[in-house]
């Protein structure tokens, strides 16, 4: 289809250019490089209430969705509830972004006004690839001239072309990524070949420099998206909802001043020995004095920072280990071999899986057995199954689960959070 035709076809559904998005023309949005789209229900207020300012918003951006760059888009998820329930929409309304085609996993979380999305869809529609003239420098001395608080990609191309294909490729992957990473391109190097490089943000070194010799925009995207995902991920008051939203466990490392170098012992034991965790929690770090509140849940104070819990979305459970004794080394002989020594958050993240944190919370600690008697001389007691469970523990409630979506902005359709 040619971008007008499309134009034609999906305004055909409505009076506005809010495109009525159905199963059967949902693909027809992969053409616009930006499409927003409301999933929502007509009986949910919050849904009536954004309708309006959507179609609002959509009458701003008329040149760009005839020429093919922006389109706005609702989807009635009663009357299409397989393509809601692809999309996982728990809540109405949830307004999803869609950059070349592919749908991102943030969703816009913003104010719910005119200025504030006509703000966000114009960021999109922005380049997100800085451009760095290396004078004739060889690659190292580029890498090192870029610091940057996120984990960042830079493309290394020895000319500028904009028509080469792995230009083109590594500015429409960038895109997709721009929430997660920074993106810079150098160009006019003493170097050849076109490479990619990944230069992590907690320890400011170039990881990884990769050829781009045969490669195809799904290659491209593919290795940026791997480095993009962080292994640990800060939380703040701004990703709070989002994350909380994953519903997943939290394993948060609180920290201060003083313990900040052990995000990064954290984050190399993540990437050493947990990744396959990672499908099980969310590995985060916070800022103990912005995260007070939670730390008064569970009866610490900054002066106990640093400190390690799991918050399971229900309850809190504290690591029983020093958060500076869980991430040291407990094998000084194998110290060439081992960076980290990972039992701790094995075993805290072992018991959450097992149920064992959740069964102590209504029991209190598993019984340990007794042990059999090695002097049959002594009299024995009568067979015991095990020693009586010691004082229940009382694991304070969730606090995060109060950071996730509200009843004062949305539908919620499950109660998991």
């Amino acid at each position: 289809f040619s971008t007008s035709l499309l134009f034609q076809i999906l305004t055909e559904q409505c009076s506005c250019v809010v495109f009525v998005v159905s199963t059967d023309n949902y693909t027809l949005l992969h053409n616009y490089k930006v499409a927003l789209i409301q999933f929502s229900a007509e009986w949910c207020h919050f849904s009536r209430q954004l309708a309006p300012i959507f179609e609002e918003t959509s009458l701003k951006f008329l040149e760009e969705t005839e020429k093919g760059e922006v389109a706005f888009g609702r989807i009635d998820c009663e009357s299409d509830v397989n393509l809601c329930q692809k999309e996982n929409i728990r809540k109405y309304p949830t307004v999803k972004v869609l950059v070349y085609g592919f749908m991102l996993k943030s969703e816009y979380r913003g104010a719910r006004t005119v200025e504030a999305l006509s703000t966000f869809v114009r960021d999109y529609l922005v380049e997100n690839v800085t451009e760095i003239d290396a004078l004739q420098q060889n690659v190292i001395d580029v890498l090192d001239r870029i610091s940057d608080s996120k984990e960042t990609i830079i493309a290394i191309f020895p000319k500028l072309d904009p028509s080469n294909p792995h230009y083109q490729y590594y500015k429409r992957a960038a895109h997709l990524e721009r929430d997660n990473c920074n993106f810079y391109v150098a160009h006019n190097l003493t170097d050849e070949g076109d490479r990619l490089a990944h230069k992590e943000s907690l320890t400011q070194k170039v990881k990884e420099i990769t050829s781009l010799k045969d490669a195809n925009f799904e290659a491209i995207r593919s290795w940026i998206n791997q480095k993009c995902t962080p292994y640990l991920r800060e939380l703040t008051f701004g990703n709070a909802e989002a994350i909380t939203e994953e519903a997943l466990p939290l394993l948060l490392l609180f920290y201060d001043k003083k313990s900040e170098h052990l995000k990064q012992k954290l984050h190399h034991m993540i990437k050493t020995h947990l990744t396959e965790e990672r499908a099980h929690v969310n590995f985060l770090a916070a800022d103990g004095l912005q995260f007070s509140h939670p730390l008064s849940h569970l009866g610490k104070t900054v002066n106990d920072l640093p400190l390690i819990c799991i918050d399971t979305l229900s309850h809190m459970y504290g690591l029983p280990k020093d958060a500076e004794e869980a991430l040291s080394l407990r094998h000084p002989i194998l110290l060439p071999l081992l960076a980290s020594d990972p039992m701790h958050l094995k075993q805290f993240i072992a018991d959450l899986k097992s149920g064992k944190l959740h069964r102590e919370y209504h029991y209190g600690p598993d019984p340990v057995p007794k042990q059999p008697q090695i002097d049959q001389s002594v009299p024995q007691s009568p067979p015991s199954p095990g020693l009586p469970p010691a004082e229940k523990t009382t694991p304070p409630k969730s606090v995060f689960r109060k950071l996730g979506p509200s009843y004062l902005k949305y539908t919620l359709l499950h109660d998991e959070l």
